[in-house]
Order: C-alpha cells, then sequence, then structure tokens
C-alpha cells in the first residue's frame, strides 16, 4: 500500500510541476507582454484625457478670459527679462554705472560676438547680446557688483566669472566676468504686430 502510494504522490507532484511548468510558460509569452501593452494604453488615454479637458476649457468663455488676463500679465513681464533693442544699445552704459558706483578699478566692457545679437536655437523673436567685463576689486566691491547686475532690468545674467588673486599685494584681484542679456529681435515688432 505505501508503495501505490508512493507512486502515487510521485506521479500527483510531477503532474503539478508539469502544470506548473506550463503556466509559468503561458504567463511569460501571454499575460507579461500584455502588461507593458497595459501600461502604455493607460498612458495614452490619460494624454487624451488631459487634451479633452484643456480642449473643453479652452471652449468655456470664462477660462478663455482668465487665460487672456495671465496672458497680458505675462507679456508684462516680458520686459523684465528681454531688453527692447532701444535698450539694448544702453546696456554697456549701465554696467559701466553700476561698476562706477561700486568703485571698481580697471573696468572694461566689450562684446563677445563681433555682430552684436547672437542666434539662439529655435528662437523667432528673441537673441542673445553676450558682454565680457574685467576689473579689479576685493570681494566686497565683487559682491556688491553682482548683486546690482542681479537686480538690473531687464535682467542680466552672469554666465560664468573667475577670479583671480594679484601677484602684488596691493593690487585687488582680478574679476573676469561673462554676461548674457536676452534682446527683442528686429524683425520681432513685424511678427507681434
Amino acid at each position: 500500500m505505501k508503495k501505490v502510494f508512493k507512486e502515487y504522490a510521485i506521479t500527483l507532484g510531477l503532474i503539478w510541476v508539469g502544470c506548473l511548468i506550463v503556466f509559468v510558460f503561458m504567463y511569460m509569452l501571454v499575460l507579461k507582454p500584455q502588461g507593458g501593452v497595459k501600461k502604455e494604453v493607460a498612458r495614452q488615454l490619460y494624454e487624451k484625457k488631459n487634451d479633452y479637458i484643456s480642449t473643453y476649457e479652452a471652449s468655456n468663455e470664462e477660462v478663455k478670459k482668465q487665460l487672456l488676463v495671465e496672458l497680458k500679465e505675462l507679456q508684462s513681464h516680458l520686459n523684465d527679462y528681454v531688453a527692447d533693442t532701444n535698450v539694448s544699445a544702453n546696456l554697456t552704459f549701465d554696467i559701466s554705472s553700476i561698476a562706477n558706483e561700486n568703485n571698481v578699478l580697471s573696468f572694461s566692457i566689450k562684446g563677445r560676438d563681433s555682430k552684436g545679437t547672437v542666434e539662439i536655437a529655435d528662437c523667432k523673436l528673441i537673441g542673445q547680446n553676450r558682454l565680457d567685463i574685467s576689473f579689479n576689486g576685493d570681494f566686497r566691491q565683487f559682491a556688491m557688483f553682482l548683486n546690482a547686475l542681479e537686480r538690473h532690468v531687464p535682467v542680466i545674467f552672469v554666465d560664468s566669472f573667475s577670479i583671480t588673486s594679484s601677484n602684488n599685494d596691493r593690487e585687488k584681484p582680478r574679476v573676469i566676468m561673462m554676461l548674457s542679456v536676452f534682446v527683442e529681435k528686429e524683425n520681432s515688432k513685424t511678427v507681434k504686430g
């Protein structure tokens, strides 16, 4: 009886192991790839749902008015970041004035590019003016100068700077800064308006 029971248990165990192998193989072959497809379909559904909601909201007059108010507010702040071509011409004078106010020594400023405004990839309405400045000053003067540049309107971006100490103890460290300013292109007025 024990021998028959043992054979029966072994046979039953082999059948279970065989079925388990078949089920694992079927899961890997059929169900697992479906999980990736299901995630992709869920992502596409989420995108389409967001598109639908934004389209529905855009057709609502109240939402249109709200978006128009936000757009006008953002356009009013645009001048904080993009210099008009007239303002761009006075930029070197503004930076020189900031340098004079902070009493830096041996101040010099020059355009990094001979053609003035540099094209920015994929930007039709704005370009970039890049300037190189250098001066001698201690850390306090540098910090005050940098702070004044950061508060300037339109915004002046500091791309990089370096401070080199002098071999002469009486001479202040040399500061070299590379600046950038966004500038409205000449043809952008015709496009806007």
